[in-house]
């Protein structure tokens, strides 16, 4: 699989390590300090020791904002979705405004979440082989979703219902649907999964529970 920025110098070795205990890194790619770039973006990429691409191998594309949403779209494709083989790539969008302050303070963020993947991925099945990209990006978030779907050609793509504010702000949402998941479900070429935070579906069931005209077949 490709990078964003193929021409970009490779990431030099960060103060925290990228790859935790049984991952190896791989070539990374920065173009924060790039201004000729066409996007700021910050790419790491790891593999389990022992990975291997196959046949079978799927590559899944998930957006994953800050907030709720985007951590329970990211958990749920590391516990459910992702299987030994697979390629997880990992997009979290980042406010223009975010690059006016220091670029290392974004870099170690990305490092941090970083390991933190690899360690819920381990949490949730230690055997699993896998391959794990991470995309730090500023800018549009629905033009860099077309941009990597194009670049990866994900089997398909995992979204929260909301995106993370600032990143989606002027942009109306209904439905309790994002601006980013609305915009995947009606224009990405590869099927959308939508993952809905587990409190959202608590409050529902709470509400239709209360409900006295209800129907009660469901309730088992």
């Amino acid at each position: 699989m490709g990078t964003l920025a193929p021409s970009s110098p490779p990431v030099p070795s960060p103060s925290l390590p990228i790859a935790a205990q049984g991952y190896t890194p791989k070539v990374s790619f920065d173009t924060f300090e790039n201004p000729a770039a066409s996007m700021f973006s910050y790419t790491l990429r790891v593999e389990s020791e022992g990975y291997a691409r196959n046949a079978a191998t799927r590559v899944f594309l998930c957006a994953a904002s800050a907030d709720e949403s985007g951590r329970e779209a990211l958990d749920w494709a590391l516990e459910c979705l992702v299987q030994d083989g697979d390629e997880l790539i990992v997009f979290r969008g980042i406010d223009q405004e975010e690059l006016d302050k220091d670029h290392e303070l974004v870099r170690e963020e990305a490092r941090d979440l970083m390991r933190q993947i690899q360690e819920k991925c381990v949490e949730y099945d230690p055997e699993r082989k896998v391959s794990i990209v991470l995309e730090f990006i500023a800018g549009r978030p629905t033009t860099t979703l077309d941009r990597l779907i194009a670049l990866y050609r994900p089997d398909s793509v995992v979204v929260g219902t909301r995106g993370q504010r600032g990143v989606m702000s002027g942009v109306l949402s209904f439905g309790g649907i994002g601006s980013v998941s609305r915009y995947a479900l009606s224009h990405s070429p590869v099927p959308v999964i939508v993952v809905r935070p587990e409190s959202k579906v608590r409050k529902v069931l709470e509400k239709r529970k209360r409900n006295p005209k209800r129907g009660t077949h469901f309730d088992e």
